[in-house]
């Protein structure tokens, strides 16, 4: 299943710690924005790698699951931010 993470993290070591976790799981394709290819385990691993890393009281992760038809219909313009 593919998904699309974006985060939004205050402080710039932590943003760090969460960006290096994500490039084990998907391809970075703007600053904040994860696009990543995962089955049900993979899933579960990459939140019980990435959740605890967040303070909660001001940083927020979402998790966008697309369905197959969507991600293959969607359109990308311009250069990458990797």
């Amino acid at each position: 299943m593919q998904y699309v993470i974006a985060y939004d993290i205050v402080h710039n070591r932590r943003r760090t710690k969460v960006m290096n976790r994500l490039k084990d799981f998907g391809l970075r394709v703007q600053f904040s924005v994860f696009e990543c290819d995962l089955d049900a385990a993979r899933l579960k691993q990459l939140k019980e790698d990435v959740l605890p890393l967040l303070d909660r009281k001001t940083d927020k992760l979402h998790i966008y699951r697309m369905c197959e038809t969507c991600f293959l219909h969607s359109e990308s313009f311009g250069v990458s931010k990797s």
